[in-house]
């Protein structure tokens, strides 16, 4: 069993390359996905909730929905899920937006784990690839002594490689990473400020039509 390993472990860092290679065209994949997603997730913020909030303030519902359904950002798809639900009350349209807040943001994770998983384990591949690289150079100049440490030195040289290559595929994933999670805490925090404004306006529209029967008893 040890001499089955030691065989495996004298194949050097190599294989351990080929890995990482492949792991930064993974990585590079996922990371321009993501940005397409996040591209078309763009919204003018400020203009959509005055045109939304314009819309509701006279009494224009539908165009206020429709509006936010012809949107495929997140913000304005949970917009659209409270619009649509805009005759319940309070609690309900709440509940559904938060639903469909979840629904988006899973959208938005989707596949980040790819390049958080790559960016916190491609350094620790890249020191296996170096520490493979490292027996074998010793077992090489087992076999030729008369080399001396050039032998181990070239060994260990190449052996680094596979270090540096591991911080080169990790480092840009990392940085992948934490730009979209960036990302997708600021449209979370747009959506709050919206889902706020509308049961804003689903709470007045309610207090309204409770009050009706009161002021016509009266």
């Amino acid at each position: 069993m040890v001499d089955r390993l030691l065989n495996m472990a004298l194949m050097g860092g190599e294989p351990i390359l080929y890995v990482l290679i492949g792991l930064s065209f993974v990585s590079i994949a996922v990371a321009a996905e993501r940005y397409a997603t996040y591209l078309r997730n763009r919204i003018d913020l400020p203009d959509f909730t005055t045109r939304i909030v314009g819309l509701l303030n006279n009494g224009n519902y539908d165009e206020a929905r429709e509006l936010a359904a012809s949107n495929r950002s997140a913000e304005a798809q949970v917009t659209a899920e409270g619009l649509a639900n805009f005759d319940k009350s309070t609690t309900v349209a709440s509940e559904l937006m938060d639903a469909m807040t979840m629904k988006q943001q899973q959208r938005l994770d989707k596949r980040l784990m790819i390049l958080g998983t790559i960016g916190s384990n491609a350094p620790f591949i890249g020191l296996l690839g170096t520490v493979l690289g490292i027996i074998k150079a010793f077992n090489d100049l087992a076999f030729n002594a008369e080399g001396g440490t050039s032998v181990v030195m070239a060994g260990i040289a190449e052996a680094l490689v596979a270090t540096a290559i591991g911080l080169l595929v990790a480092i840009p994933a990392v940085v992948c990473f934490n730009y979209f999670k960036n990302r997708q805490k600021r449209i979370l925090s747009n959506i709050e400020q919206l889902k706020k404004t509308l049961l804003a306006f689903i709470g007045n529209e309610h207090s309204d039509d409770d009050s009706a029967p009161a002021r016509k008893a009266a």
